[in-house]
């Protein structure tokens, strides 16, 4: 069977570790590429075309350098990332055709089959807007009228995470979806790559069906054997 190379890029490197466990490493080996400066620049381009000119740039300059590196595809595990390049399908321009999976998309596809409403959790409040535009024009594109509640977990939680404190931020991160599922009716779904251990951890003290991104991606690569 061929290996096949996956060119990742991240905004943090606390998300190697999830490709790296939750893949097969006897079909994928992973190069890792991480900017988490870009982020900075996000932050500004908020406030600035000029800014947001210069970040779509930035990311797409980082495209074409990794699909240089002779990867079979490319994923990006950042959603202010993937909201900045849309439509990726832009993107194939840079990368000379070598495949852009963005993390949430096959996440979207996996959420939209579990029924038309669901709530959407998240520990950092920066990529909610960018993550709901991309589902609802994703849900919009198969004709579904999706109901999404949105949850941020409490301040605090995401800062444990860039403070490299990440046991205590899988804790804070697990209860903060216990709690979901007890308030809610509707499916709870992990929105961001970093929940994936609270949201493994949820799931074997609930029994409740958790979506995150990385159960999805791996279903999509799937089809790059």
């Amino acid at each position: 069977m061929t290996v096949k190379r996956l060119g990742c890029l991240h905004a943090h490197h606390s998300n190697i570790r999830y490709l790296e466990e939750g893949l097969d490493r006897e079909t994928f080996t992973c190069v890792h590429f991480v900017d988490p400066g870009a982020i900075q620049w996000l932050t500004r381009a908020a406030a600035s075309e000029a800014a947001t000119r210069q970040v779509q740039a930035k990311l797409r300059g980082q495209l074409e350098w990794i699909a240089g590196c002779g990867v079979d595809a490319i994923v990006i595990t950042c959603t202010n990332y993937i909201a900045a390049l849309s439509p990726l399908e832009q993107a194939l321009d840079t990368t000379g055709g070598v495949p852009v999976i963005a993390i949430d998309e096959p996440w979207f596809d996996e959420l939209l089959t579990l029924g038309d409403e669901a709530v959407v959790a998240f520990t950092n409040p920066a990529t909610v807007e960018g993550t709901m535009e991309r589902l609802y024009a994703h849900a919009k594109l198969q004709g579904r009228a999706f109901k999404a509640r949105t949850a941020v977990s409490g301040p605090g939680c995401f800062e444990l995470l860039l403070q490299g404190r990440e046991a205590a931020y899988a804790e804070q991160a697990e209860a903060f979806l216990l709690g979901l599922i007890r308030s809610s009716s509707a499916p709870v779904a992990a929105a961001q790559l970093s929940m994936t251990d609270a949201a493994i951890r949820a799931e074997a003290a609930s029994g409740a069906r958790i979506l995150s991104p990385m159960q999805a991606l791996r279903g999509r690569l799937e089809g790059l054997r």
